[in-house]
């Protein structure tokens, strides 16, 4: 599989979260698939050059996208970047019942030094 060019990346910025008002819309992973193009940052881009992007032929690309073939894990992953959204990864977590919480860099050091202040005072 091909990577995602750093510049296309750079503009799409990180992936985001669908609205739950979309999520409750999606009953499939084939529906996941499709919601997750049509929500696509960079609406001009087409299957053709996604399937260049993602180091697979427009075909394939196309098939993936009306339900009819399943890609790699590592081509869902890229898939999302490359739309900048995480329709699909969010209905994986739905079908599962867990919930995606985003922690930014500094709420990760809030929780671990909280954490070590509780070990801390647990051990006095």
């Amino acid at each position: 599989m091909h990577q995602i060019p750093l510049r296309l990346l750079a503009e799409i910025g990180d992936p985001a979260f669908v609205p739950e008002t979309v999520m409750a819309r999606i009953e499939t992973e084939a529906d996941a698939w499709a919601w997750c193009w049509a929500l696509r940052r960079i609406k001009g881009m087409t299957a053709t050059e996604a399937a260049r992007h993602l180091g697979m032929p427009k075909s394939h690309f196309s098939n993936i996208l009306s339900g009819k073939k399943y890609p790699s894990w590592g081509s869902r992953i890229a898939f999302q970047r490359l739309c900048g959204n995480w329709c699909i990864r969010q209905w994986e977590d739905r079908q599962l019942g867990l919930v995606t919480l985003r922690e930014t860099a500094e709420q990760r050091r809030i929780r671990e030094l909280e954490q070590q202040v509780a070990a801390m005072q647990r051990a006095a």
